[in-house]
């Protein structure tokens, strides 16, 4: 009878610990940053699909990109293959020592990919204008522009995946401000009392 009651209260105390352990494991909370590439060189009239470095102003980008989420805890990085994406996401890389990773999946594939191996995570992705905006809906967040604009090239997109799959999408404005698309009044930095990435960052 003595042994009875020692088992019942083994799983009496055991079952909360269960129930917190699989509570802990749902509620966990991935977060993922979208950019688009900084500032290109511009290509050669003769080389029109070359494949261009930063330019001056992108350099200092990727630099003030690197600035804003140094204490964000990133563990993973995306890129794609061109020298525009890698080199915006190389000053972050370097200074959190991360290693590239990169993705060449179609967005819906790569987002199913960020949401099932990275659960949990902290990841940056870098970009292009055209893929930005398909990749936070991929990620079942809102997309606040159409497209991305040829010129648009400072706004720094936070999806938060939450608890049970509520999905959150915060938008900042980061390093020298370079756009020319107009964000909706309820995504502008100055709307959502987010002020710490919307103002230009210097390299001091």
């Amino acid at each position: 009878m003595k042994t009875a009651t020692l088992v019942s209260h083994f799983f009496k105390l055991l079952l909360p610990v269960l129930l917190l352990s699989n509570f802990s494991a749902l509620a966990q909370k991935t977060t993922i940053w979208v950019v688009r590439h900084a500032e290109k060189e511009a290509s050669a009239p003769s080389a029109p699909n070359s494949d261009p470095n930063l330019s001056e102003d992108g350099k200092k980008r990727a630099i003030a990109l690197a600035k804003v989420l140094k204490h964000e805890n990133i563990k993973n990085i995306f890129v794609t293959q061109t020298k525009r994406s890698g080199q915006t996401a190389k000053p972050l890389a370097v200074q959190a020592r991360i290693l590239l990773r990169i993705y060449t999946d179609s967005i819906k594939p790569f987002a199913k990919t960020l949401l099932t191996n990275f659960k949990g995570t902290k990841v940056l992705v870098v970009g292009h204008s055209n893929t930005v905006m398909p990749l936070l809906g991929a990620l079942g967040a809102d997309m606040p522009l159409d497209k991305l604009n040829e010129e648009d090239f400072d706004m720094i997109f936070k999806v938060t995946i939450k608890d049970f799959g509520k999905v959150n999408l915060d938008v900042y404005y980061y390093g020298t401000l370079h756009h020319t698309s107009n964000l909706p009044e309820k995504y502008r930095p100055d709307k959502q009392n987010h002020q710490q990435y919307s103002r230009p960052v210097t390299n001091n």
